[in-house]
């Protein structure tokens, strides 16, 4: 699919100290080295197919690095939201030599010991994706806050900011999970007609999300709508089907298959918003310059989503937001100066030569990546 720079949100600089990582390489070795670096990934949760895209994209663009010679080799390392485990892979992969490590770890605060460990050796270490706050860290993460602000007033929108919804949420403890229901809370914070029915994670799984929408549908005669995260929803709509019920307004989802199922459903009132795998891509880019002693520009860093008082990361804004005909204008827009409103047919034909499992993706250009840094 044809390449999409995405953008990076700028925001003031507090008046704290900045984290030596900017400057990344100190000794005389690292400063004479600019390729043939040693680079692993260490993925905390492997549960659906959009952490497959995720690794699968930072994989290809390992396979140009080491092509290019700028990578000698790398290793990918995948737990199942078990953070004993990716510990162990984590210390596995200091033990073995490499020059950088990105960590998308399964909860912000259990990496700790293997951060501090890697920092010890001269490691670089960038958390990757969902955010996690470390000093002498950086962090490369995608916008969850705005990502799940944007559908939560959307959603708002279209129940007049009035009835009983139900919500399922991502992988309880998961840094992006807890910024996303942060976003929710305080949208729905501004409606007091809109009564949360009641809750429950669906894990980012279809499967579980089918299950707990089940529940919901057994437990609650009428439900208004439906605020769900991620890659849930096509989960959401077989639950109703089974169940032989009118599906209300809900938040949806950004693969392929969904937006087809969207696209077959006439009546089915929903919002796509991607929240791109190939965030592992940027952190990749970013860290391969890091090693070779550039300096990222302050100016291109905000606050830690998990510490306010550290500076050191790099947001990455949602590429699209999807709605049945495109609306830019839209409430919901606001203030996304660098995220497109689209239509359903443009997200299907951006996708028609992808698989059914496919998100709709976006890349920061390499020209991008390169405005990060002085």
């Amino acid at each position: 699919m044809k390449k999409r720079a995405l953008a990076i949100v700028m925001a003031g600089l507090m008046a704290v100290s900045m984290s030596s990582v900017c400057a990344y390489a100190k000794d005389e070795e690292k400063e004479a080295k600019t390729e043939g670096f040693y680079i692993g990934l260490s993925n905390g949760y492997w549960g659906n197919t959009w952490r497959a895209q995720m690794v699968e994209d930072f994989e290809n663009k390992a396979e140009e690095y080491k092509e290019e010679g700028i990578i000698s080799d790398y290793m990918i390392s995948n737990s199942n939201s078990d953070a004993t485990e990716q510990l162990n892979q984590i210390n596995a992969m200091i033990d073995s030599g490499v020059d950088a490590i990105l960590i998308d770890a399964v909860s912000p605060t259990t990496i700790k010991s293997a951060v501090e460990k890697a920092k010890a050796k001269g490691i670089l270490v960038v958390i990757a994706n969902d955010p996690a706050a470390y000093e002498d860290t950086i962090c490369v993460c995608g916008d969850n806050y705005t990502w799940q602000k944007i559908q939560a007033i959307w959603l708002m929108e279209q129940i007049e900011g009035k009835g009983d919804i139900v919500k399922i949420t991502g992988v309880s403890g998961n840094a992006a999970d807890t910024i996303r229901e942060q976003a929710n809370d305080d949208v729905l914070a501004e409606y007091p007609d809109v009564n949360v029915l009641t809750s429950a994670p669906g894990n980012w799984s279809q499967t579980d999300a089918q299950s707990v929408m089940t529940t919901f549908l057994s437990s609650y005669d009428s439900i208004d709508a439906i605020l769900e995260q991620d890659v849930m929803a096509e989960g959401v709509i077989k639950a109703y089907e089974n169940a032989g019920k009118d599906i209300p307004v809900m938040t949806g989802d950004y693969t392929k298959s969904f937006f087809a199922k969207w696209a077959e459903m006439e009546d089915l009132n929903t919002i796509g918003v991607p929240y791109a795998p190939g965030n592992a891509t940027v952190a990749l880019e970013v860290a391969v310059r890091l090693l070779q002693g550039k300096e990222i520009d302050e100016a291109n860093l905000v606050a830690n989503p998990m510490d306010e008082n550290l500076i050191n990361t790099i947001m990455v804004a949602p590429p699209y937001v999807v709605t049945k005909e495109a609306q830019p204008d839209a409430t919901w827009m606001e203030g996304l100066e660098n995220t497109e409103a689209i239509s359903l047919d443009e997200a299907m034909e951006l996708l028609k030569d992808s698989a059914d499992t496919a998100a709709l993706d976006g890349y920061m250009s390499d020209e991008a990546v390169d405005k990060l840094f002085k």
